[in-house]
C-alpha cells in the first residue's frame, strides 16, 4: 500500500491523457469509490497553471475581499499544495487553492459580467456586486443574488458560480473538478454539465480554452457525445489504472452497471416486451410475477401488429441501439409470423438475442404440462399435443376458448410449478440476466 502520493503509479500516464497545453480537452475518469478517481485529478495538476477543486468546497462567506493584483499568487499556492500532497503521507487531502470568493474577485470587471449575465439568462434571477451603503463607495460588497446576499442563498448556487468563475479564469490552463455534482440541485447539475460537457457557451465563456478534468459519480456529467473522453478508473495496489470507454454502448453500461443507476428506481419499468394478444400478456405477466418478483416488466400486447408498436416504442425514446432499454426490450411471436416482423426489429435496432419465437403458434405450447393435465384430465398430455382453432383450444373431448383456458392456467400457476424448458430458457433466462 501507498504511503505517500509519489509512490502511486499510473497507467496509462496522466501525459497520456490529459495535455499539458490548453487544448479544450475533457477528460471524464469515473468509477466505483476508493478506484483512484482524485489521485488521477491530482496528479494531473503538476503545474502551476492547472487549478484543483476538491470537494471540501461547501462554505459562506458575505462581504467581498479585495482583490490584490499578486503575480506570485498562483506559484505560492502551488509550492504549498505540492509540499503538502507529494511530501506528506498519502492521502485525500482537499486543500485547494480555490474558494468561491477568490474565484470571482479574480475576475476581471469584463469576465465577470458574462459570468452574471450567464446566469441570469440560465435561472432568471439578476446578479450583481453591491454596496452595504448605496451612498458611500467605501462600504463593504457584496454579491446580490435577486436581491439578497449571496450567503443566505443556497449552497448549491454559491457552487455553481464559484466553479464557473474558477474555469472562467484564464490564468489556469487546466481545471479539474472532483465531483462537480456534488451540492447541486439535479437543475443546477444539468446546467452545469451542459456548459461543462457539452461545451454551451465555450467561446463565450472559456475563450482560453483549458482543458477540463473531472471526476464523477453522477451519469449526467459523463461525455454522451464523445465516449472515448470517459475513462474507468481502478485500483490495484500501488497502481491506478485508467480504462477508456470503447463506445455508447459501454457509456449506457457504466450508467446503469458501475454508477449503480436503476430504471426502476426512476420509475420506469426494467424491461418492456412486446406480445401478439391478451393471452400472452396474461400468461407471460403471471410467469415474471412469480419467478422475477423484484423486476418491474410492462408487457404490451400488440393486437397482432407488434412491428406498429415497436416502431411507436422506438420513437418515443429515441435511438434504441443507445439506449438503456436496448438490451431490455423483448419482441415475443409465434413460428408464424407477422409479415414485416422481422424488418421492423432490424430497423428498431434490436440486438438477435432480445426476439423470442416460439417453436409453435400459440402461447398455449408454453403452458406448463401439469396444469393442462388436470385441466383436460389427461395425466399423459403435453401442451404440443393441444388442438387450436380459431379461438378453441381442445383435448380429449374439452374445449375452452384461448381467453378463459389462459385464466384457468394463470390461476393454477404456483412457484413450484415445473415449467417448459422452451418458456425458461427463452423467456425467464434473459429477464434474470437484467437483474
Amino acid at each position: 500500500m501507498a504511503i505517500r502520493f509519489n509512490e502511486l503509479a499510473f497507467h496509462p500516464s496522466v501525459n497520456e491523457i490529459v495535455p499539458n497545453a490548453p487544448e479544450g480537452k475533457l477528460v471524464v475518469f469515473t468509477g466505483g469509490n476508493n478506484s483512484g478517481k482524485s489521485a488521477y485529478l491530482k496528479k494531473a495538476i503538476e503545474d502551476p497553471r492547472k487549478l484543483y477543486i476538491g470537494v471540501n468546497r461547501f462554505y459562506s462567506f458575505h462581504h467581498l475581499s479585495f482583490y490584490t493584483q499578486n503575480e506570485n499568487e498562483i506559484n505560492e499556492w502551488y509550492s504549498n499544495h505540492q509540499h503538502q500532497s507529494q511530501h506528506g503521507q498519502f492521502q485525500n487531502f482537499e486543500q485547494s487553492f480555490f474558494n468561491c470568493s477568490t474565484a470571482i474577485t479574480r475576475l476581471s470587471d469584463a469576465r465577470r459580467s458574462v459570468l452574471f449575465s450567464t446566469f441570469e439568462e440560465l435561472f432568471g434571477t439578476k446578479v450583481q456586486v453591491a454596496s452595504e451603503d448605496e451612498n458611500n463607495a467605501f462600504s463593504n460588497r457584496y454579491i446580490s443574488v435577486g436581491g439578497d446576499s449571496l450567503s443566505v442563498t443556497s449552497s448549491g448556487t454559491r457552487l455553481f458560480l464559484g466553479i464557473l468563475a474558477a474555469l472562467m479564469d484564464e490564468r489556469f490552463t487546466a481545471v479539474a473538478i472532483d465531483e462537480p455534482e456534488l451540492g447541486l440541485s439535479p437543475t443546477l447539475q444539468r446546467r452545469l454539465a451542459e456548459i461543462v460537457i457539452r461545451g454551451d457557451r465555450k467561446s463565450e465563456l472559456f475563450p482560453h480554452n483549458p482543458n477540463i478534468i473531472l471526476s464523477t459519480h453522477s451519469h449526467l456529467f459523463l461525455d454522451r457525445d464523445i465516449p472515448s473522453n470517459n475513462y474507468v478508473v481502478s485500483k490495484d495496489g500501488n497502481l491506478i489504472s485508467a480504462r477508456q470507454c470503447a463506445d455508447f454502448h459501454e457509456i449506457h453500461d457504466i450508467q446503469f452497471r458501475l454508477l449503480g443507476n436503476d430504471l426502476s428506481q426512476l420509475f420506469l419499468p426494467d424491461a418492456v416486451a412486446f406480445v401478439e394478444g391478451d393471452t400472452d400478456r396474461m400468461y407471460l405477466e403471471a410467469v415474471a410475477r412469480i419467478h422475477c418478483p423484484k423486476l418491474r416488466v410492462i408487457i404490451q400486447a400488440c393486437g397482432g401488429d407488434i412491428a406498429k408498436r415497436l416502431a411507436y416504442w422506438s420513437e418515443s425514446i429515441g435511438d434504441l441501439q443507445l439506449s438503456p432499454y436496448r438490451n431490455r426490450t423483448l419482441v415475443i411471436y409465434d413460428s408464424v409470423k407477422q409479415p414485416g416482423i422481422e424488418r421492423a426489429c432490424s430497423t428498431a435496432g434490436l440486438p438477435p438475442e432480445a426476439k423470442i419465437v416460439w417453436e409453435g403458434n400459440g402461447i398455449e405450447y408454453v403452458y406448463p404440462d401439469i396444469i393442462l393435465q388436470q385441466i383436460y384430465r389427461d395425466q399423459n398430455l403435453q401442451a404440443t399435443d393441444l388442438q387450436i382453432e380459431a379461438d378453441s383450444v381442445s383435448h380429449n373431448g374439452i374445449a375452452y376458448k384461448k381467453m378463459e383456458l389462459c385464466r384457468l392456467v394463470c390461476d393454477q400457476l404456483q412457484d413450484a410449478t415445473p415449467l417448459p424448458v422452451e418458456l425458461t430458457e427463452k423467456f425467464l433466462r434473459p429477464l434474470s440476466a437484467i437483474s
